[in-house]
């Protein structure tokens, strides 16, 4: 049995019931090798995880891949990630910096990279991409909220009234606001949804799936709603915004922090939003600029440190196979003095 197939058996076949595994695992590795107090890292392991997907299930096992890096190797396919979300989703950048903010030091205490790599390693071993990785699975379930729960102290907890709403209450409350609008079928079927949806204090987001998995269950796309979330609490927020994406819930989501009460949010999350817009941009007419130079100098471009420390990971060749018999030189082996 391959370690890919048992790690797929040992998959709980609930999505929530495996979330919470994973949740428990991390916040063992993370607490277990003296992460600290920064617990913004060991969820930001896991949110950046979460938006790897496995396109062909034919194709090389990732989660293997990814178990066969050393840590300063794990550290680099975190960079990775998330510099092609910054690319993908420039939208929700300000949001979740202060999830990828940590890998901008070049110098990273090695202890911390060990209670990183030992928190990745130990989601990887609970089947996270078993879960995040299978589009249907991760539509149903909050795990980024699960982790939130788990990793966080419960003083913490108390003190700032963070609990994760069930999954049943967010279904109903989807029901209610769906249905209140008086969607029409016909509508839902032709993504013709007059729908703004707005959770002043959003957490990570799990009311707002909640909503999503009702028009989703009345045949319609979340993608033509437009979707407004916000939490006064930065690394909920943080949480929400890589949700909102990981739920398929399109480009048109704006995702603040904070006071809910006050409507002053609104607009500062759209002005962060579109300077965070304007300066990918610049930053990838940049990088055209600089691929297009190198290539009429016909330059090489620089290998990728992750690309690197993978092939560094790959195992050795297998040795020669022994010569076959009809060209074996035994005389010449005798002469030399050994066999072997």
């Amino acid at each position: 049995m391959t370690t890919k197939t048992a790690r797929r058996k040992a998959v709980p076949e609930s999505p929530r019931q495996h979330a919470w595994k994973i949740a428990e695992a991390v916040d063992e590795a993370w607490h277990g090798n003296f992460g600290g107090s920064r617990i913004e890292i060991p969820v930001s392991v896991v949110a950046a995880l979460a938006l790897v997907e496995q396109r062909d299930p034919d194709g090389p096992d990732l989660a293997e891949q990814m178990l066969s890096l050393d840590r300063h190797g794990f550290v680099e396919l975190l960079r990775s990630i998330w510099n092609r979300f910054a690319i993908g989703r420039p939208d929700l950048l300000p949001r979740t910096k202060p999830l990828w903010g940590w890998l901008d030091d070049d110098d990273l205490d090695d202890q911390l990279l060990r209670s990183v790599h030992a928190t990745g390693q130990a989601a990887l071993k609970k089947g996270q991409l078993e879960l995040t990785g299978v589009r249907w699975r991760r539509e149903e379930v909050d795990l980024l909220g699960s982790v939130l729960q788990a990793i966080r102290s419960r003083s913490a907890r108390d003190g700032l009234g963070q609990f994760l709403t069930p999954v049943d209450v967010t279904d109903m409350m989807g029901e209610i606001v769906v249905a209140d609008l008086g969607i029409a079928a016909y509508e839902v079927a032709n993504d013709r949804l007059p729908l703004s949806v707005l959770e002043p204090c959003a957490g990570t987001g799990t009311m707002l799936l909640g909503a999503a998995r009702a028009i989703r269950r009345r045949g319609g796309d979340p993608e033509a709603v437009e979707w407004w979330a916000n939490d006064i609490d930065w690394l909920a927020a943080a949480c929400c915004a890589v949700n909102v994406h990981c739920w398929g819930l399109g480009m048109r989501v704006v995702v603040g922090c904070g006071d809910g009460l006050m409507n002053d949010w609104m607009q500062a999350a759209l002005d962060e939003r579109q300077r965070a817009i304007d300066e990918v941009a610049r930053l990838w007419e940049q990088a055209r600029m600089l691929a297009a130079v190198r290539q009429l100098f016909g330059l090489d471009a620089p290998e990728e440190p992750l690309v690197r420390h993978l092939r560094e990971s790959l195992p050795p060749e297998p040795k020669a196979a022994p010569p076959h018999s009809a060209t074996f030189d035994a005389d010449a082996t005798y002469r030399q003095g050994r066999l072997f």
